[in-house]
Protein backbone atom coordinates (compact mmCIF):
# COMPACT_ATOMS: atom_id res chain seq x y z
CA UNK A 1 0.00 0.00 0.00
CA UNK A 2 1.36 3.24 -1.01
CA UNK A 3 1.25 5.92 1.58
CA UNK A 4 -1.02 9.19 0.48
CA UNK A 5 1.05 12.11 -1.40
CA UNK A 6 0.09 15.23 -3.00
CA UNK A 7 2.50 15.23 -6.48
CA UNK A 8 2.55 17.60 -9.74
CA UNK A 9 2.33 16.57 -12.77
CA UNK A 10 4.44 17.53 -15.78
CA UNK A 11 0.73 19.83 -16.72
CA UNK A 12 1.48 22.24 -13.59
CA UNK A 13 -1.54 19.62 -12.38
CA UNK A 14 -1.83 18.92 -8.57
CA UNK A 15 -2.00 15.13 -7.73
CA UNK A 16 -3.76 14.46 -4.24
CA UNK A 17 -2.42 9.90 -4.38
CA UNK A 18 -4.22 7.80 -1.80
CA UNK A 19 -2.92 4.54 -1.16
CA UNK A 20 -2.35 4.13 -5.12
CA UNK A 21 -5.69 5.91 -6.43
CA UNK A 22 -6.44 9.48 -7.65
CA UNK A 23 -8.86 11.02 -5.54
CA UNK A 24 -8.60 14.71 -6.84
CA UNK A 25 -6.79 16.57 -9.47
CA UNK A 26 -6.68 20.47 -9.38
CA UNK A 27 -4.73 22.35 -12.56
CA UNK A 28 -2.36 25.14 -11.00
CA UNK A 29 -3.90 28.50 -10.89
CA UNK A 30 -7.75 27.27 -10.46
CA UNK A 31 -7.58 27.31 -7.08
CA UNK A 32 -9.78 29.70 -4.62
CA UNK A 33 -9.01 32.91 -5.10
CA UNK A 34 -6.08 34.22 -3.14
CA UNK A 35 -4.35 30.81 -3.26
CA UNK A 36 -1.05 30.88 -5.62
CA UNK A 37 0.56 28.00 -7.34
CA UNK A 38 4.10 28.08 -8.57
CA UNK A 39 4.26 26.72 -12.02
CA UNK A 40 7.43 24.19 -12.18
CA UNK A 41 9.17 24.63 -15.54
CA UNK A 42 10.32 21.25 -15.89
CA UNK A 43 8.05 17.73 -15.53
CA UNK A 44 8.67 15.99 -12.07
CA UNK A 45 10.96 13.49 -11.04
CA UNK A 46 8.03 11.61 -9.11
CA UNK A 47 5.74 9.65 -11.77
CA UNK A 48 2.43 9.64 -11.70
CA UNK A 49 0.20 6.96 -10.97
CA UNK A 50 -2.54 6.90 -13.26
CA UNK A 51 -6.23 5.35 -11.71
CA UNK A 52 -7.16 1.80 -13.68
CA UNK A 53 -9.48 1.90 -16.11
CA UNK A 54 -12.60 0.40 -14.43
CA UNK A 55 -14.32 -2.76 -16.47
CA UNK A 56 -16.26 -2.19 -18.86
CA UNK A 57 -20.06 -3.79 -17.93
CA UNK A 58 -20.46 -6.54 -20.37
CA UNK A 59 -23.03 -9.36 -19.63
CA UNK A 60 -22.00 -12.39 -18.07
CA UNK A 61 -20.66 -15.26 -20.62
CA UNK A 62 -21.81 -18.73 -20.08
CA UNK A 63 -20.45 -21.20 -17.47
CA UNK A 64 -17.19 -22.80 -19.00
CA UNK A 65 -18.29 -26.40 -19.63
CA UNK A 66 -15.98 -28.79 -17.88
CA UNK A 67 -16.21 -33.04 -17.32
CA UNK A 68 -15.96 -32.49 -13.51
CA UNK A 69 -19.58 -33.53 -11.72
CA UNK A 70 -21.06 -31.15 -9.43
CA UNK A 71 -21.14 -33.17 -6.05
CA UNK A 72 -24.50 -34.18 -5.21
CA UNK A 73 -25.93 -32.63 -1.65
CA UNK A 74 -25.60 -35.01 1.21
CA UNK A 75 -27.91 -37.95 1.54
CA UNK A 76 -28.91 -37.32 5.52
CA UNK A 77 -29.33 -40.50 7.96
CA UNK A 78 -33.07 -41.61 9.03
CA UNK A 79 -34.19 -40.04 12.10
CA UNK A 80 -37.08 -40.80 14.12
CA UNK A 81 -37.88 -37.68 16.02
CA UNK A 82 -40.87 -38.01 17.52
CA UNK A 83 -43.50 -41.18 18.33
CA UNK A 84 -46.58 -40.97 20.50
CA UNK A 85 -48.85 -44.04 20.99
CA UNK A 86 -52.34 -43.61 22.67
CA UNK A 87 -53.37 -45.28 24.83
CA UNK A 88 -50.48 -46.68 26.57
CA UNK A 89 -52.66 -49.56 28.70
CA UNK A 90 -53.98 -51.88 26.48
CA UNK A 91 -56.21 -54.90 26.76
CA UNK A 92 -58.63 -56.86 24.60
CA UNK A 93 -60.54 -54.65 21.94
CA UNK A 94 -58.52 -51.66 22.63
CA UNK A 95 -57.74 -49.23 20.07
CA UNK A 96 -54.64 -47.76 19.55
CA UNK A 97 -53.19 -44.98 17.66
CA UNK A 98 -49.90 -44.10 16.74
CA UNK A 99 -47.94 -41.69 15.19
CA UNK A 100 -44.50 -41.16 14.19
CA UNK A 101 -42.25 -37.93 12.92
CA UNK A 102 -39.52 -38.41 11.17
CA UNK A 103 -36.75 -36.95 8.68
CA UNK A 104 -37.98 -36.16 5.35
CA UNK A 105 -35.91 -38.75 3.68
CA UNK A 106 -38.20 -41.58 5.56
CA UNK A 107 -40.14 -43.48 2.91
CA UNK A 108 -41.46 -46.08 5.32
CA UNK A 109 -42.55 -46.79 8.71
CA UNK A 110 -42.81 -50.41 10.54
CA UNK A 111 -44.40 -51.48 14.07
CA UNK A 112 -43.41 -54.40 15.81
CA UNK A 113 -45.11 -56.02 18.87
CA UNK A 114 -45.18 -59.24 20.57
CA UNK A 115 -44.21 -60.83 16.97
CA UNK A 116 -46.52 -58.98 14.90
CA UNK A 117 -45.73 -56.18 12.50
CA UNK A 118 -48.26 -53.10 11.11
CA UNK A 119 -47.12 -50.97 8.33
CA UNK A 120 -47.78 -47.56 9.48
CA UNK A 121 -48.93 -45.00 6.26
CA UNK A 122 -47.27 -42.07 5.63
CA UNK A 123 -49.72 -39.18 5.78
CA UNK A 124 -46.81 -36.48 4.73
CA UNK A 125 -42.99 -35.67 4.08
CA UNK A 126 -41.88 -37.35 7.27
CA UNK A 127 -45.38 -37.62 9.09
CA UNK A 128 -46.60 -41.48 9.44
CA UNK A 129 -49.80 -41.82 11.62
CA UNK A 130 -52.17 -45.04 11.66
CA UNK A 131 -54.24 -46.85 14.54
CA UNK A 132 -55.48 -50.42 14.92
CA UNK A 133 -58.12 -52.65 17.19
CA UNK A 134 -55.98 -55.06 19.12
CA UNK A 135 -57.28 -58.63 18.80
CA UNK A 136 -58.26 -60.51 21.96
CA UNK A 137 -55.01 -60.92 23.89
CA UNK A 138 -54.61 -64.17 25.97
CA UNK A 139 -55.70 -64.42 29.73
CA UNK A 140 -51.63 -64.76 30.92
CA UNK A 141 -50.89 -61.47 28.82
CA UNK A 142 -49.58 -59.27 31.22
CA UNK A 143 -46.81 -56.57 31.79
CA UNK A 144 -44.96 -53.94 29.87
CA UNK A 145 -44.33 -54.49 26.12
CA UNK A 146 -42.26 -52.52 23.30
CA UNK A 147 -43.80 -51.66 20.73
CA UNK A 148 -40.73 -50.95 18.29
CA UNK A 149 -41.47 -48.97 15.27
CA UNK A 150 -38.39 -48.70 12.28
CA UNK A 151 -37.86 -46.23 9.71
CA UNK A 152 -36.56 -46.48 6.44
CA UNK A 153 -35.56 -44.50 3.71
CA UNK A 154 -35.13 -45.51 0.00
CA UNK A 155 -31.06 -46.43 0.40
CA UNK A 156 -32.55 -49.25 3.13
CA UNK A 157 -31.05 -47.48 5.74
CA UNK A 158 -33.12 -48.07 8.98
CA UNK A 159 -33.31 -46.17 12.52
CA UNK A 160 -35.88 -47.21 15.31
CA UNK A 161 -37.59 -46.02 18.49
CA UNK A 162 -39.89 -47.86 21.00
CA UNK A 163 -42.73 -47.08 23.18
CA UNK A 164 -43.74 -49.12 25.82
CA UNK A 165 -47.15 -50.32 26.24
CA UNK A 166 -48.84 -51.94 29.94
CA UNK A 167 -51.40 -54.75 29.88
CA UNK A 168 -52.98 -54.85 32.89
Amino acid sequence: MRPAGLLRGASGALVLVLAGCVAHTARAGSGPPGATATPRSRPSATPIPTPAAAPAATPNPAPARTNARATPPADPLPYILRVSLSPTVVSSGTTVSASVRTTPGVVSVMAYAGGASMRVPRTGAGLFSASTSLPPLPSFVHGVYPVAFVASDRRGRTTQAAVNVTVP
